[in-house]
């Protein structure tokens, strides 16, 4: 069974070794690919990739950036792939969705074939006033706790589609849970 971590960027994840992470392929969503040491970062932010520009030319994983049709494609070192905003996940290798980068890097996880799939960091809620692990992201504002709430449905819709690839997906969570409930949740610490 192939086994991958993807990892976002939810509060649960404060203070969490990476490094005690049993083996396995990582994905993770815009600065969790260097921030947990990930074999590959996935984003679909369309001002991620500007606003982290030094980050992303310094990480050496696999990059790739689901862009719009007005978005740059210029950096050789990425893959880019289509940015749709439809439901459930893309089954085109050329195409990733969601309305979140950490939908998207499931999106890619499954598309690669990964049958065994842990999420880390899929809180999609505040905690303690911080809505992630590290320092956040400017344009965070006082809306960004209803944003999460109205992202975190969207996994609901996935379901079949994992069902019937014979994927597996367990949502590890810290103390508070998390909004994200279209999959079984295992306490953060099962992973080490």
């Amino acid at each position: 069974m192939r086994h991958c971590y993807v990892i976002g960027s939810g509060p649960s994840l404060t203070g969490f070794d990476f490094n005690q992470l049993p083996a396995g392929y990582r994905f993770g969503a815009n600065k969790s690919g260097w921030l947990a040491d990930c074999h590959v970062l996935v984003t679909l932010d369309r001002n991620f990739p500007r606003k982290c520009a030094a980050e992303l030319a310094a990480y050496r994983g696999e990059k790739v950036i689901a862009v719009g049709p007005e978005d740059a494609r210029d950096d050789p070192t990425v893959t880019y792939v289509r940015r749709e905003r439809a439901d459930g996940f893309s089954d085109d290798p050329g195409a990733l969705r969601g309305l979140d980068s950490g939908f998207a890097a499931l999106n890619l996880a499954y598309l690669r074939g990964f049958k065994d799939i842990a999420l880390l960091g899929f809180d999609f809620m505040w905690n303690e006033g911080r809505s992630h692990f590290h320092e956040g992201y400017v344009s965070q504002n006082k809306h960004t706790d209803r944003f999460l709430g109205n992202w975190a449905p969207a996994f609901h819709r996935v379901v079949p589609q994992l069902e019937a690839a014979g994927c597996r997906v367990t949502n590890f969570v810290g103390p508070r849970g998390s909004r994200v409930t279209a999959f079984p949740t295992r306490p953060l610490e099962d992973l080490i």
